[in-house]
């Protein structure tokens, strides 16, 4: 029986790791079918397999059915683990981290193999056979029933199906979130400890936070209105541009020119144009006094 070479399989399951991370990485390829073909098998397979190989290196100790299938339902397990791993780090669960965590995993697991193996005789290593390979002398050699066959093929359909919709979502690219936060900031730069007693006809300061996370540049409005229970009229409005991916801080004095109790202030922020809803708004209850 003709087999490759002992550590071909090591070599290639490492491959596809590393191949998976340049796909993603590189502008060019990532919006190729390679993507989410290479990355299906990095994410399904590659770790599991790596896994088993360093679990188990003597060619007696499972079969080819049961070391497959292992393969596909250990790296479901090994992929959410070193998520999970990622998410008390300070890289945080992002598809580049992942990738490197998939990498260095399957390294590590490629050597511990590779050494193992090493250390058996040559008669006990477990090696991939490929069929197709074999000399006509060979067929006297057990071949799986057709059974077991066509049990392993359906057992390997089963986890891949079980799990094709999170290894998309995973391997392919996401759309990117667009969005404003708006929010204002009280005393010590807290969101909290807001100043509640105004004077009348005096500036009252207020900090106002924009950040910009649209994808674009935006031309913001901002009114400030003030409504009790007599009358409503703005006190404060400003226009102003911030680059996406910018924040934008600013104190602004409001001065209200009507006493009263529970007065509500709104902060209307508009972008690009105003409308008759705004697209982000705050308000605070104030008192205000003589």
């Amino acid at each position: 029986m003709k087999s490759i070479s002992t550590f071909a399989d090591l070599i290639l399951v490492f491959g596809l790791a590393l191949a998976a991370f340049v796909v993603a990485s590189v502008p060019a390829l990532s919006v190729t079918a390679a993507r989410p073909i290479i990355g299906t098998i990095a994410v399904l397979f590659v770790p599991g397999y790596a896994f088993i190989a360093a679990l188990f290196p003597q060619k007696a100790t499972l079969g080819n059915g049961i070391r497959l299938a292992l393969s596909f339902g250990l790296s479901i397990v090994v992929v959410p683990l070193l998520e999970i791993a990622l998410n008390y780090s300070r890289w945080g669960v992002r598809l580049g981290p992942t990738l490197v965590a998939l990498v260095v995993f399957t390294l590590v697991c490629v050597v511990v193999a590779s050494v193992r193996r090493h250390q058996l005789p040559p008669e006990h290593r477990f090696v991939v056979n490929w069929p197709v390979w074999h000399h006509l002398g060979d067929r006297k050699a057990t071949r799986p029933a057709t059974s077991d066959r066509m049990l392993s093929v359906v057992l390997v359909v089963a986890i891949i199906a079980s799990v094709a919709v999170v290894s998309y979502a995973l391997v392919m690219p996401k759309s990117e979130e667009h969005f404003t936060e708006f929010y204002l900031l009280g005393a010590n730069d807290t969101l909290s400890n807001y100043t509640t007693q105004y004077k009348m006809g005096t500036p009252n300061p207020v900090t106002v936070v924009i950040v910009n996370d649209e994808g674009r540049n935006v031309t913001y409005n901002l009114v400030v209105s003030a409504n009790n229970s007599t009358q409503r009229g703005v006190v404060y409005s400003e226009e102003v541009v911030i680059p996406n991916g910018q924040r934008w801080e600013k104190q602004i004095d409001l001065v209200l020119n009507q006493p009263g109790d529970n007065v509500k202030l709104d902060f209307s922020l508009y972008a690009d144009h105003t409308t008759a809803d705004p697209y982000r708004d705050a308000h605070l209850w104030v008192n205000v006094t003589a």
